[in-house]
């Protein structure tokens, strides 16, 4: 290829709404409505208000226990697909102001915005482009419907760090497929919310493309515009309830963002992955039948954190409360001790003296001992770069890998050395490394 093409590739650089979400890291999803009272993964929007059955809330507990996992915020489905809404809307009567909860003055959106206000912890809403209750849902007014409730969210609770959009996608009641006006919801968020990210079917964040904590070997930031097509992204998103087969990457996303797969010429756009992963394996919702299977280990979690945080990637953890309104123990003492085995891998950070040696090796050296991990990353005002490097140890390859990005963790058999050795094969021009830290 050109030496124009490499200079076409490193032309976007993160904004700052992404590289506040990249340094944020690990947050977390919490999915409740009344589908956690009649243990659905999708409600059909004609439930009955008296099914939301929740009697107390502590969301001050919900914010202590995610800070306790090492946490940085936490987004909540003010409404899933159903159409029931967590917070007293203008906009429609199926919402918590009609149910029995704290006789109809309840508001589980503005309960955790305050918690998270007083905790100094980020707070964000998922809003449901889909909605099965709507009488508008297929027509243009349901545009209408939708912005007049991100207008209620944006305004009413404080600064918001994330919207999340829901790539799912069904038929309204009246059989009509909805249009989404997706540049209109942008719009709407960031005339009262500039500060804020918008995920998933929008331009800050993508889908890492799966649900079941799997990551590509090169995990790219800097992608084809053509990508980001958001009806495409429905289609491949959930499509009927239940569908958590969806935990492999097809071979056309394995290489996303590889230089074959992009076309000279073509316009490219920073557009960084997140990888989003429930607590349990085969849910979002706190159901009964699923508290005690197909839950995640300490070490799933860590293997997520890895592969998430550890590989250019944000993560977004989901936990479902249960009916009682309470994140459950039992997941919540097991992400807590997989941040403390994370804080246990890397508490020896070995204090070192960094030599670049030309423009693709650097040479880091320190104090002879045991080492086994490397932590990266690369200088993103200047572009993700990297496409292929070496660690070396005594003169042998520890560790190969591609992309570097704002964050690589490469962990490798433990050696005793006083040198580790960074070679970049492969670039897109000249690298630029932010840092290098050295782990016993």
């Amino acid at each position: 290829m050109s030496k124009n093409f490499d200079e076409q590739l490193i032309k976007p650089v993160p904004n700052e709404r992404q590289t506040a979400i990249f340094e944020m890291g690990y947050y977390n999803f919490i999915h409740f409505g009344i589908n956690t009272f009649t243990h659905k993964e999708w409600g059909s929007g004609h439930e009955p208000l008296t099914k939301f059955k929740l009697k107390t809330l502590d969301t001050d507990k919900w914010v202590q226990d995610l800070i306790a996992t090492g946490s940085k915020g936490v987004i909540l489905t003010a409404k899933h697909h159903d159409g029931f809404c967590l917070f007293p809307s203008k906009y429609t009567d199926y919402c918590i102001k009609n149910t029995p909860f704290m006789d109809g003055k309840g508001d589980v959106v503005g309960s955790l915005a305050a918690s998270c206000k007083k905790y100094n912890f980020k707070f964000g809403f998922y809003l449901s482009p889909w909605d099965r209750h709507e009488p508008t849902y297929g027509t243009e007014s349901y545009n209408d419907y939708f912005c007049n409730q991100l207008e209620e969210l944006c305004t009413n609770y404080g600064e918001i760090f994330c919207v999340w959009f829901d790539g799912a996608c069904g038929e309204g009641a009246n059989g009509k497929k909805q249009r989404y006006d997706w540049e209109r919801y942008y719009q709407t968020i960031h005339k009262y919310q500039p500060n804020c990210v918008i995920s998933n079917c929008a331009y800050d964040i993508r889908w890492i493309g799966n649900e079941g904590g799997r990551c590509r070997e090169a995990e790219w930031s800097v992608v084809p515009k053509r990508l980001q097509c958001f009806d495409e992204v429905m289609r491949a998103s959930q499509q009927k309830e239940g569908a958590f087969a969806m935990a492999k990457i097809d071979n056309t996303d394995d290489d996303l963002g590889e230089r074959h797969t992009i076309i000279e010429g073509e316009e490219m756009v920073f557009w960084p992955s997140e990888m989003d992963v429930s607590v349990t394996e085969y849910g979002w919702f706190n159901k009964r039948w699923m508290r005690w299977f197909f839950s995640r280990s300490v070490d799933d979690f860590v293997g997520c954190y890895l592969r998430s945080v550890g590989n250019n990637a944000t993560l977004l953890l989901n936990v479902g409360p249960n009916e009682k309104g309470e994140l459950p123990a039992k997941f919540i003492n097991r992400m807590i001790a997989a941040k403390e085995k994370l804080q246990d891998m890397f508490k020896d950070k070995i204090q070192c003296t960094i030599e670049k040696i030309n423009d693709y090796e650097y040479q880091v050296t320190f104090p002879k001992t045991a080492v086994s991990k490397v932590v990266l990353s690369e200088d993103l005002t200047k572009s993700q770069r990297v496409e292929v490097f070496a660690l070396s140890a005594n003169g042998n390859e520890v560790f190969k890998g591609r992309t570097i990005g704002f964050k690589k963790i490469c962990i490798f058999d433990s050696v005793e050395t006083d040198k580790i050795l960074l070679k970049i094969s492969d670039s897109r021009c000249e690298p630029y490394i932010k840092y290098i830290k050295v782990y016993k």
